[in-house]
């Protein structure tokens, strides 16, 4: 196939022949000629290469957050004899890609190359498949001789350091994740005293207790648990900007992390229907965040039914994203409001424009316009949590 420089000689010959015939002017079709001669002349060098090649790609990371660094390196090797120069072009979603030079080769010879993905936005990119084509030494054709391995990058949401969600008071059920083993029915450590009830063991009856108020009472021992937690976030198109869906995109993935980092069992929901289950570490884990990757918009689901869903028993901590349009905010406090009151701890992040006032009720509401809004308020509603003074 010709470059645009071949296209440009062929063309500009054609165009010297007619006004040669035109004029008659026989140094015109000397120029025709010419250039038709050295634009075939070049096709047929371009396509009698015999070259062979073997094109490797590394990306590192394979998974970074938007904003990190991902590099791309690639290594061309040549399995045959002396090659001409050639031209690499690497397609990258989204982007022109990355067209590198090579110059000539010998047998056996080797050469690398590095360049840097675009990171900006969540989502996946397909690097490649790497197209490697034979040019001409003017450049007038470019012919393709094979091509590399197709390479996948998933960028994930950005994301803000923020304290873990608050955990509940007292002792919860333990979180059902796959990966969780080791876990023990009954603890060692003291923990409170309580009423003896009908199937009690009678050996945990604590007698000084007893003795002192009459009646029979029972140590209770802690129970090593892991406090589960579960984040909703909303996807309906009618609550959302694209901006604004990128920022509770991002703040929702913010408290996944927090949450991972205290080794809490995962659980992401979507209005839209989508259920990781619980999760804790490595694959699972990894998979939650390709879900985030990826994630959009939908005209489906009820915000209400999947905050029922979270709720249906006690599941440690929920965190709800939503977003803050006036058309849906009355109808998410009522949906938000029996949530609460089946969850021991429920905290919403309402993403809104700069400047909105948005109503809210019983439970902490965390009102963020920008990311950078995120960290502090949401401290400061887990910190109101915790001492009881829930801001209405």
């Amino acid at each position: 196939m010709l470059t645009r420089r071949g296209w440009a000689v062929g063309i500009g010959s054609f165009v010297a022949a007619g006004a040669g015939r035109f004029f008659g002017i026989g140094e015109f079709f000397v120029l025709a000629v010419a250039g038709i001669a050295l634009v075939s002349g070049a096709t047929i060098w371009t396509r009698t290469r015999r070259i062979r090649l073997r094109i490797q790609r590394s990306v590192q990371p394979v998974r970074v957050h938007a904003g990190g660094q991902a590099r791309v390196e690639l290594g061309v090797t040549n399995l045959g004899g002396p090659t001409p120069v050639l031209q690499l072009t690497d397609p990258v979603t989204g982007t022109l890609g990355a067209r590198l030079g090579v110059g000539p080769l010998l047998g056996a010879e080797r050469v690398n190359a590095t360049y840097l993905l675009p990171t900006e936005r969540r989502g996946r990119l397909r690097v490649g498949p790497a197209d490697v084509a034979v040019v001409d030494p003017l450049g007038l054709s470019r012919t393709p001789i094979g091509a590399g391995p197709l390479t996948t990058l998933v960028v994930y949401p950005a994301t803000q350091t923020i304290v873990p969600p608050r955990l509940a008071r007292g002792p919860e059920p333990l979180g059902i994740a796959a990966d969780i083993h080791t876990l023990q029915r009954i603890g060692e450590d003291f923990y409170a005293l309580r009423d003896y009830t009908a199937g009690d063991d009678v050996r945990r009856i604590h007698w000084p207790s007893t003795a002192r108020l009459g009646r029979p009472m029972v140590r209770e021992d802690e129970v090593p648990r892991r406090s589960r937690v579960t984040v909703v976030l909303d996807t309906r198109s009618t609550a959302f900007d694209t901006e604004r869906f990128e920022l509770a995109v991002s703040a929702a993935a913010s408290v996944v992390l927090a949450s991972a980092s205290r080794h809490d069992p995962l659980r992401l929901l979507t209005v839209a229907g989508a259920d990781t289950g619980f999760v804790t570490s490595g694959e699972g884990l990894a998979q939650l965040f390709d879900h985030l990757a990826e994630v959009s918009t939908s005209g489906m689901g009820s915000l209400r039914g999947v905050l029922a869903a979270a709720t249906t028993s006690v599941v440690g901590a929920v965190v709800v994203v939503l977003g803050g349009t006036a058309f849906d905010a009355t109808r998410d406090i009522e949906a938000i409001t029996a949530a609460g009151s089946r969850s021991s701890s429920l905290t919403v992040i309402r993403v809104c424009g700069t400047g909105e006032v948005l109503p809210s009720a019983g439970s902490a509401y965390v009102d963020i316009a920008t990311a950078a809004e995120l960290s502090p308020k949401w401290a400061a509603a887990q910190t109101a949590q915790e001492s009881g003074t829930i801001r209405a």
